[in-house]
């Protein structure tokens, strides 16, 4: 992970707001609104809340860093 990313993961909460399958540190494949999948994203923290139509995970790439920043609603995200 970038030092970037790593300066943004501890601004962030490492439990989620609302009750959620997922865990800091869980490896997903994320699923976009178009169906593309992206395999090997982890989980470094959640938003304070979800007001922002349910999205607050926020996940991270092996190779890239994404958009890190922006977080992602459970339903989205699956298990690997």
């Amino acid at each position: 992970m970038s030092i970037e990313v790593q300066a943004y993961a501890r601004k962030l909460r490492q439990t989620p707001p609302v009750p959620c399958e997922f865990q800091v540190g869980d490896q997903v494949t994320y699923k976009n609104e178009f169906g593309v999948t992206f395999t090997g994203m982890r989980v470094i923290g959640f938003a304070d809340d979800d007001s922002f139509y349910g999205r607050f995970i926020h996940i991270t790439g092996p190779e890239h860093a994404g958009a890190y920043w922006f977080p992602h609603k459970p339903e989205d995200l699956r298990h690997e």
